[in-house]
C-alpha cells in the first residue's frame, strides 16, 4: 500500500512539474533572422525579436499556426456595425508569469506606453488605426487620450480612427502588454532574464548576445496545460549555411532561412523536411530622401530602373517570377485585384538602361563626373550576392557604387542617423493587408523610425488616410493602389524581389504547418525528446 501510494504522490508531483519531470526534456532548437537587441515589447524593430517575444508575450490576439490571429489573452470580442469600435473579453484568471493578475488596464497602460514619444517604440505607426494614436505619438495629447479603455476588468475597449479588417492582425504582433509593476521597479533593467516578467508561454531564462536566447515554460500561462515543450532556444542566423550544418548534424530542428542556392541539395538530402513557399514580404532598397545623391528624384528613378530584376530572381535568388516592380506583395489579404506596379515595368531592359543614363545626365551626372554612392546590406553571402549584381547593373549606367556589409544592427543605426545613401531592408509583413507595406513610407513614420527614406508626400499621406476611414475594401483597395501608384513613381524604396519561404523543419517536429507570414508559434509545437 505504501508503495502504492509513494508512486501516485511521484506521478502527482511529475504531472504538477511539467514533461520534463517525466522523462528527458523537450527542448526546441529554432533559428531567427537577427541577434535580438531587446525583448521589450514596445522597444523591438528586428524582424528576429519579434519570433523571441510571440514566445514571451501574448496579446489580445496571437497568429495561430496558419499565420492568422486566432484569439489570445482575449477568449472572444464584439465589433460595433460600423467596424470603428472593438470590445474585448479577457479570459478568466490571467496572471503574469510572477504571478499578478493580469486586468484589462495592464492592456490599456501598455497601449499607452507603446504610443508615448519618450517610449521610441520604432513600429508605433501600426498602431496609428487606434483613434488618436497619431496625436499621441506625436506629442499632440497626453497618452491618457488614445482611444483605448477599460470598462471593466475583465474588458478592453479599442476605438478606432476608421474601420480596419487587420486590426486583429495587429494586436497579435504590435499589441503585446508589458508589466507595468515590473517596468516601475526595475526601469530599463526589467528584461534582463533574473528580472524578467511576462504573460506569454514562456518566460526568459538565458540570453547569450550573438549566441541565442534560451526560454523555459511559464507554468502560469493561461494555457500552460497544452504546451508540451520544456523550454525553447532562438539562435541568431550569423551564417545561413552553417545553420543547414546545425540542422544536418541535428543540432537545430527548425532552420527559417535556407540560402536559395542550397534549395535544391536541401531537398535531395532531407527529402519533404525542406518547405518551399511564397511568403508575404518583399525585398527592398531603401534611398535616403533628405540628403546626398538620392534625394534626387531622378536619381532615384535612374537606380531603380537600371536594376534588372528579373536577372537577380532567375540568377541570384533562384526563383524565376519573383522580380518586385510593386510593394505589396501578391496573395497579400484585403487587396483585390492586381496592386500597383513601377511605370517602367513592362519596358525591356535596354529601355530601362537608356532612361536611366538620360535621368542621370539630367540630374548631372555623367562620364566627366559619374555619380558615386554607398550601398549598404547586412552581412549574409545572399545580401552580399544581390549588393554585387546591383552594383554591377548600376555600372552599366555609370554609377559606381561603394559596398558597406555590415551587421544588421549596424545598416539600422546608419540609416536612422541618415548616413547612407542606399540600405537593402527586408520588408516582413506585420499582418497581410497593402496597408503594412504602404505604411512605411508614411510622412509621420520618420519621425518614429519606420520610414526610413524619410519620403514626405502630403498627398500619399492623404490617400492613407482616406483609405483608413473606407469601410468599402473594395474603395478602400482602389485608394491604396492609387497611393503605392504614386510612391513608386517618386522610387524613395525600390522593390527587388518578393521573398520565397525556405524552411527546414526536423521529422522530429510536431505541429508545424507553413504560411506566408513565416511565423511559427513555438507553443503549438512540440518535438520528441533527444
Amino acid at each position: 500500500m505504501r508503495r502504492c501510494l509513494s508512486f501516485v504522490v511521484w506521478i502527482a508531483a511529475a504531472l504538477v512539474a511539467g514533461p520534463a519531470a517525466m522523462g528527458a526534456e523537450r527542448v526546441f532548437h529554432r533559428t531567427g533572422t537577427d541577434d535580438p537587441a531587446t525583448v521589450d515589447p514596445h522597444k523591438v524593430a528586428f524582424p528576429g525579436e519579434q519570433l523571441v517575444l510571440l514566445d514571451l508575450f501574448m496579446g489580445l490576439t496571437t497568429p495561430g499556426m496558419s499565420g492568422r490571429p486566432i484569439p489570445g489573452s482575449a477568449e472572444s470580442w464584439t465589433v460595433s456595425p460600423d467596424g470603428r469600435t472593438y470590445v474585448f473579453l479577457l479570459r478568466p484568471g490571467l496572471v503574469w508569469s510572477d504571478g499578478k493578475a493580469l486586468t484589462a488596464e495592464d492592456f490599456v497602460w501598455s497601449f499607452r506606453r507603446a504610443l508615448d514619444p519618450a517610449t521610441a517604440f520604432p513600429v508605433a505607426s501600426r498602431l496609428y488605426l487606434i483613434r488618436n494614436a497619431r496625436a499621441v505619438a506625436s506629442g499632440k495629447l497626453p497618452p491618457s487620450g488614445l482611444g483605448v479603455s477599460a470598462p471593466d476588468p475583465r474588458r478592453v475597449r479599442i476605438d478606432l480612427e476608421g474601420p480596419a479588417p487587420y486590426l486583429l492582425d495587429v494586436l497579435g504582433t504590435t499589441g503585446l502588454p508589458a508589466p507595468r509593476h515590473v517596468i516601475e521597479k526595475h526601469g530599463r533593467a526589467w528584461i534582463r532574464p533574473e528580472n524578467f516578467v511576462g504573460n506569454g508561454p514562456f518566460v526568459l531564462e538565458r540570453w547569450v548576445p550573438n549566441g541565442y536566447v534560451r526560454l523555459r515554460r511559464n507554468p502560469r500561462f493561461w494555457s500552460a496545460a497544452t504546451v508540451q515543450l520544456d523550454a525553447v532556444q532562438h539562435y541568431s542566423v550569423d551564417n545561413p549555411v552553417t545553420m543547414v550544418r546545425r540542422f544536418q548534424s541535428g543540432g537545430l530542428d527548425l532552420v527559417i532561412v535556407v540560402p536559395p542556392e542550397r534549395v535544391d541539395w536541401a531537398r535531395r538530402e532531407f527529402g519533404d523536411a525542406m518547405k518551399v513557399g511564397r511568403g508575404v514580404s518583399t525585398e527592398v532598397l531603401v534611398f535616403n530622401t533628405r540628403r546626398g545623391p538620392t534625394a534626387d528624384r531622378r536619381v532615384r528613378r535612374a537606380l531603380s530602373m537600371a536594376m534588372d530584376r528579373e536577372q537577380i530572381a532567375t540568377r541570384v535568388i533562384g526563383f524565376p517570377g519573383v522580380g518586385a516592380y510593386g510593394y505589396v506583395p501578391p496573395g497579400t489579404l484585403n487587396y483585390p485585384g492586381a496592386g500597383a506596379t513601377a511605370d517602367f515595368a513592362a519596358w525591356t531592359p535596354a529601355q530601362r538602361e537608356a532612361e536611366a543614363r538620360r535621368l542621370l545626365a539630367e540630374a548631372g551626372y555623367g562620364p566627366a563626373r559619374p555619380l558615386r554612392m554607398r550601398l549598404a546590406f547586412p552581412n549574409t553571402e545572399l545580401n552580399r550576392k544581390v549588393a554585387v549584381a546591383i552594383a554591377l547593373m548600376w555600372r552599366r549606367v555609370g554609377v559606381e557604387a561603394d559596398l558597406a556589409q555590415k551587421e544588421t544592427k549596424s545598416v539600422v543605426s546608419d540609416v536612422a542617423r541618415g548616413d547612407f545613401d542606399a540600405a537593402r531592408f527586408v520588408w516582413l509583413s506585420s499582418f497581410s493587408d497593402p496597408y503594412s507595406f504602404l505604411e512605411r513610407m508614411l510622412s509621420a513614420g520618420s519621425a518614429v523610425g519606420v520610414n526610413a527614406s524619410g519620403y514626405v508626400n502630403p498627398a500619399y499621406d492623404s490617400l492613407l488616410l482616406r483609405a483608413a476611414a473606407e469601410v468599402d475594401l473594395v474603395r478602400r483597395a482602389a485608394l491604396l493602389r492609387e497611393a503605392e501608384a504614386m510612391a513608386l513613381a517618386d522610387q524613395p524604396v525600390a522593390p527587388i524581389h518578393y521573398l520565397v519561404g525556405r524552411r527546414l523543419v526536423s521529422p522530429r517536429v510536431s505541429g508545424f504547418a507553413d504560411n506566408p507570414r513565416g511565423l511559427y508559434p513555438t507553443w503549438l509545437m512540440t518535438v520528441t525528446p533527444r
